[in-house]
C-alpha cells in the first residue's frame, strides 16, 4: 500500500493538502496567536493571512497608479482643448485676430490651416527646442 502523505514529505511537501480559506473576513486573537475566518470559522495559516493582506495592498496600489494613469491622460487632453478653445476665441471673438507663432511672431489663421497643413513628430520638436535652448545658452 501507498501512503501518499509520506510521498508528499518526501518531496518536500506537508503530508496534507492545505485548503487556504478565500474569505476575505478575518480575525485575530492576540492572546491565542491566532487568526481565523468569521465566515467558515476555521483558523487561517499566518502566512496565507499576510499573502491575503499584502495581495489587498497591492490591489489598491495597482489601483492608485491606474487612477494617477487616467488623471495624466486627462489633464493632457484638457491641455489640448483649452488650447484649440483660445484659438476658437482669437479667430472668432468680437475683434476676430491672427495668432502670433511663438517663433517668428507672424499671424496664423484659421486659412492655414485649411488642408490640415503640415505636422512634425511631438518628440522631435521637444527635442529640437531643447537643442535650441541649449545652443542659446
Amino acid at each position: 500500500m501507498i501512503d501518499f502523505g509520506e510521498m508528499r514529505i518526501a518531496f518536500g511537501l506537508p503530508k496534507f493538502h492545505h485548503k487556504v480559506c478565500k474569505h476575505r473576513r478575518l480575525t485575530y486573537n492576540v492572546a491565542e496567536r491566532r487568526v481565523w475566518c468569521q465566515e467558515c470559522e476555521s483558523t487561517v495559516d499566518g502566512f496565507d493571512a499576510f499573502m491575503l493582506i499584502a495581495n489587498h495592498f497591492h490591489a489598491m496600489e495597482r489601483a492608485a497608479q491606474a487612477k494617477l494613469a487616467r488623471a495624466a491622460e486627462i489633464e493632457n487632453a484638457t491641455l489640448v482643448k483649452r488650447a484649440a478653445k483660445n484659438l476658437d476665441r482669437s479667430w472668432n471673438g468680437k475683434n476676430p485676430m491672427a495668432v502670433c507663432c511663438p517663433h517668428c511672431r507672424g499671424g496664423l489663421l484659421p486659412e492655414d490651416f485649411q488642408s490640415g497643413g503640415s505636422a512634425v513628430s511631438r518628440e522631435i520638436e521637444i527635442a529640437r527646442r531643447k537643442r535650441l535652448k541649449a545652443e542659446k545658452e
